[in-house]
């Protein structure tokens, strides 16, 4: 098959699904040989494209202006795939998948304006019923989208994400920052946003100062996002503003030596699709401490400790555990470390090569004609009235 691909909203920001697919892509390209692929990119995706290595953009890149110029590709590829989330254009007359890592905004609407769960509820429901096949990132996301898309679980393939390879290899290239470090400290790598529960971590520092005398000292990494979690400004409200080192974007050899030298890495976060920190702390020989919500408990199975994120007490508690026991942590590396071995980019592929084979397969032109014709329309007012309602609802 000749497969073409949009790579439209790949930009440096967008956590870890950017890894996701140039973990894919680079799979897909260089080993995949039964197939062809063609990258429809744009002008704000090279950047990120030029890291699949020397050579791939230009063998199989077609530079377009706006997502609408892939219409005219059309006739020269067999299926069509999107892999951040919404299917552009739709519907068309072609086997078309589509990748949806979670859908957060049924779970926690609060974390999202009215414009962004009108848009998600248009692009992701739009876009997994009109899609030939869905690929998700976990069980979990699978009987979400299952139950609240009501989609027929044959019409889902799961595909495990993986951690860069550079990880299993962390004590080799690993660098320094040159931002000053705590000599011992616990690590936190997300990007701001409220649901990756930068709060609960920082009120369980703040307990464990008062309650146990204990200092935790605490790295952070990842973007600022608008309208984001201010950690600085509340660790100074904690009275712990002297324990947390933020150090923004840092590169994978940096990230590599933190996890290497952490004492554990923590993530408290409220829902994840996936969680590729934890794949990338197991590889890079890290304890992990882990919320036990969403899909966190499948990607660490035994490997993982775990806590109730919506308890600072419970964080705390764990934490003080963990921090006082070489012994647990040392067991948790050593089952980590297999664990980690569960993901690779090569099963990854495998998984989705099988969906689109599955896409392939389940085509019609009948089914494609009422989606042109009828469904896109229906599900236009769908939208409009869901917006309606949550407008209503928030006056």
């Amino acid at each position: 098959m000749r497969i073409g691909i949009n790579c439209y909203l790949l930009e440096p920001h967008i956590g870890g699904i950017k890894q996701y697919f140039l973990a894919l892509c680079r799979e897909l390209l260089l080993h995949d040989d039964q197939n062809q692929y063609v990258l429809f990119y744009f002008d704000r995706n090279l950047s990120e494209l030029e890291k699949l290595g020397p050579g791939l953009i230009a063998r199989h890149g077609i530079l377009l202006r706006d997502q609408g110029e892939i219409r005219q590709h059309l006739p020269r590829i067999d299926l069509y795939f999107c892999p951040f989330g919404s299917l552009i254009p739709r519907p068309l007359p072609l086997p078309t998948v589509v990748t949806i890592v979670d859908i957060q905004e049924v779970f926690f609407p609060q974390f999202f304006t009215l414009h962004n769960l009108v848009a998600r509820f248009w692009h992701y429901v739009g876009s997994t019923k009109m899609a030939d096949h869905v690929l998700t990132i976990s069980a979990f996301s699978k009987e979400t989208l299952v139950r609240h898309h009501r989609l027929p679980p044959e019409k889902i393939t799961v595909a495990h994400l993986c951690a860069d390879e550079r990880f299993y290899r962390a004590r080799e290239i690993a660098r320094r920052p040159a931002a000053a470090l705590p000599e011992r400290y616990i690590f936190y790598p997300a990007n701001r946003w409220l649901h990756k529960n930068h709060d609960l971590l920082l009120r369980a520092i703040s307990l464990l100062r008062e309650r146990e005398l204990l200092a935790v000292h605490t790295v952070f990494t990842g973007y600022d996002q608008k309208n984001g979690y201010a950690i600085e400004e509340k660790a100074r409200e904690y009275g712990i503003g002297d324990l947390v080192t933020q150090m923004g974007y840092v590169s994978v050899e940096e990230m590599a030596y933190l996890y290497v030298h952490a004492e554990l890495m923590v993530f408290p976060s409220l829902f994840e699709g996936f969680g590729i920190p934890l794949v990338e702390a197991m590889a890079a020989g890290c304890p992990v401490l882990a919320a036990d919500s969403t899909s966190l408990p499948e990607v660490g199975g035994e490997s993982v400790a775990y806590f109730d994120p919506s308890s600072p007490e419970a964080l705390a508690s764990s934490l003080h555990e963990l921090l006082a026991s070489p012994a647990l942590r040392k067991d948790l590396v050593a089952r980590g470390s297999r664990r980690a071995g569960d993901f690779s980019s090569a099963r990854m592929a495998e998984q989705h090569l099988a969906a689109f084979r599955n896409a392939a397969q389940a085509y019609s032109r009948r089914r494609y004609l009422w989606q042109r014709y009828g469904y896109k329309y229906l599900h236009g007012v769908k939208t409009l009235l869901m917006g309606a309602r949550i407008l209503f609802n928030v006056r």
